[in-house]
């Protein structure tokens, strides 16, 4: 008799330690995040005489006044606890870095294989990096969900410092600040949507850039210098 209530001890034990583990298993810690340039719209291809010319992406440097730069947002549950959301596979200034570098190697540049760092100052340009240098600062970049009994809303930030140098002469060319945000409603709470709509915001940001002809003219100002310099 008491070897079988030892027995039924153990199984109970082991039945309540199971259901702990997949507690546990629904309820993660954080959600993982994979950032990614999404298009967002069309734009024109790099002009084949540009195609030649290198472009180096470097690593943002993130400026977030949060405590914790891997943390990239958060999903609020009705009762008011929290989840963060955190950057997949690289630190957030990497994977900015990445998206951007991403962005001029779809739209038809030939990019840099590396993503150094740079602290943006002039002296601290390498020579090797090319012929455009970008690089930059996250001002902001996050995604919050937030539930309730009737609804779960998305909300991605994304604010970017963007900083364009000219290798060989080693000087700060022009700063543009770019901006997006995101929103979206649904009746309940996907991890993916997160991811989703924060990649939204972080593209159409990046597209920006292309709003006006300010980077293209930078690059063909810095051919025409490439070919006066050669000519002489």
């Amino acid at each position: 008799m008491a070897k079988t209530c030892k027995n039924n001890f153990k199984a109970l034990f082991a039945a309540g330690f199971l259901v702990l583990l997949c507690g546990s298993c629904l309820h993660p810690s954080y959600y993982r995040i994979t950032m990614a340039y999404t298009p967002q719209k069309s734009l024109p291809a790099a002009d084949r005489s540009l195609q030649r010319y290198v472009i180096t992406v470097a690593t943002f440097n993130d400026e977030r006044s949060a405590p914790d730069h891997s943390t990239i947002g958060k999903r609020v549950k009705s009762d008011g606890s929290e989840i963060k959301a955190v950057s997949q596979l690289m630190q957030p200034g990497q994977a900015v870095a990445a998206v951007m570098k991403d962005f001029f190697y779809q739209h038809g540049y030939t990019v840099y294989g590396g993503i150094p760092e740079w602290d943006l100052s002039e002296r601290a340009i390498d020579s090797r990096w090319g012929m455009l240098l970008v690089g930059g600062e996250i001002e902001d970049l996050s995604v919050v969900c937030t539930s309730n009994f009737a609804n779960v809303q998305y909300e991605a930030t994304v604010r970017l410092r963007v900083v364009f140098a000219d290798v060989q002469r080693k000087k700060i060319l022009y700063t543009r600040t770019l901006e997006s945000s995101s929103t979206y409603r649904d009746v309940r709470f996907q991890k993916e949507r997160m991811e989703q709509e924060l990649n939204a915001a972080l593209s159409t940001a990046v597209e920006k850039l292309f709003e006006d002809d300010k980077v293209a003219r930078l690059i063909e100002e810095m051919t025409s210098i490439r070919s006066e310099s050669i000519k002489y």
